[in-house]
C-alpha cells in the first residue's frame, strides 16, 4: 500500500470510527429516557438487536485498523486497545439487557414490575454504552494523531 492510498485509508477509518461512535452515543441517551412501551419486554429486545449490530460494526473497524497497521504503529496499537475496550462495554450492555430479558422469559418469576425492570437494564445498558462510545472516540483521536507516512 502506497503512503498516499495508507493515509486516505486511516483518514476514512477515522471517520467511519468517529460516526460509529456517535450512533453508539445516540443509542446511549435513547436508552437513558423513560420509554412508555405496551410491550417493555419488546423495546429491549429491539434494544439489543441495535447494540448487537454495532458490536458488528466496531468489530469490522477492528479488523480494519489491523489492516491499515502494516506494519503497526503505535497509534494504530493505542486505537486497537481503545476499540477492544469499546467492545467490552458492548459486550456488557447486551448481557445487561439480555438478562434481563432472561429475567422475563422465566415462567412464574415473580416479577411484578417489568416496566421498572426493564427501565433498569436500559440504563446499565446506557452507561455502558456511552463507554464504549468514549472508547470509540478515543480510538479515532489515537488514529487521527497517527503519522501521514
Amino acid at each position: 500500500m502506497t503512503v498516499t492510498v495508507h493515509h486516505e485509508a486511516t483518514v476514512l477509518l477515522t471517520a467511519d470510527l468517529q460516526e460509529e461512535s456517535e450512533q453508539i452515543q445516540a443509542l446511549a441517551r435513547s436508552l437513558d429516557l423513560p420509554q412508555r412501551a405496551p410491550d417493555p419486554a419488546r423495546l429491549l429486545s429491539r434494544n439489543l438487536l441495535h447494540t448487537l449490530v454495532h458490536l458488528a460494526t466496531v468489530s469490522a473497524s477492528a479488523a480494519a485498523v489491523v489492516d491499515a497497521a502494516d506494519p503497526p504503529t503505535a497509534a494504530h496499537l493505542r486505537a486497537l486497545a481503545r476499540i477492544e475496550s469499546t467492545l467490552q462495554s458492548m459486550v456488557s450492555a447486551s448481557g445487561s439487557m439480555a438478562t434481563v430479558l432472561d429475567q422475563l422469559s422465566t415462567p412464574d418469576s415473580g416479577i411484578t414490575d417489568t416496566a421498572g425492570l426493564v427501565q433498569a437494564g436500559r440504563l446499565r445498558a446506557s452507561a455502558l454504552l456511552a463507554s464504549a462510545s468514549a472508547h470509540l472516540g478515543a480510538a479515532a483521536a489515537a488514529l487521527r494523531a497517527a503519522p501521514a507516512g
